[in-house]
């Protein structure tokens, strides 16, 4: 049977986990929208119209990635991680 430590200490592992997969999930969305903008880049005729597209590509940079990466829950999942080593070890579940 586990005890109060182990389950705690697992429940952390598998939230933090699921932040970082939830952050590449995140990243690899961010990066095939950022290929479209590549693409648009490649087919602008004017200097007018690729500095349209670069001005896009910020602000999608800006606007959608570091938000939607969830950085608060790789952070609550470290925090968690670190007070496994604090929780009491021989309580049994």
């Amino acid at each position: 049977m586990k005890t109060v430590h182990e389950i705690k200490a697992q429940y952390a592992e598998e939230a933090a986990l699921k932040a970082l997969l939830h952050a590449q999930t995140t990243l690899e969305a961010n990066m095939r929208e950022l290929d479209r903008y590549i693409e648009k880049f490649k087919e602008a005729s004017t200097p007018q119209d690729k500095a349209a597209v670069l001005n896009w590509s910020l602000n999608h940079l800006v606007c959608n990635i570091t938000p939607n990466l969830r950085l608060d829950l790789i952070a609550n999942a470290q925090a968690e991680l670190a007070r496994t080593e604090s929780f009491p070890k021989g309580e049994s579940a």
